[in-house]
């Protein structure tokens, strides 16, 4: 699919955190920021992927973030709202 400018932008950000290239510190410190700066974007792009941003990236971060989750464990479960996110089939 292809995505628009803060959508992209959204996505590319998480997937590198998924994928290690960024630590959990830089991610958590620039998470919120970003939401704030390009969900309302995002919205305009496409409000029900934006909805679904937030049922899945979103409750998804906040739920490991108060729960403490390690890192490792953080990472798994935002690799698996991205993909729930994106649609991806998970086997």
């Amino acid at each position: 699919m292809n995505y628009k400018k803060h959508t992209s932008f959204m996505i590319d950000f998480i997937s590198d955190f998924v994928n290690g290239e960024i630590d959990r510190y830089f991610f958590d410190l620039d998470y919120s920021a970003y939401v704030i700066e390009h969900f309302p974007h995002m919205e305009l792009e496409d409000a029900r992927f934006a909805d679904w941003f937030a049922h899945t990236i979103d409750q998804t971060y906040e739920r490991g973030t108060d729960l403490g989750l390690p890192d490792e464990e953080f990472r798994v479960e935002i690799s698996k709202a991205l993909d729930e996110w994106l649609g991806r089939k998970r086997y």
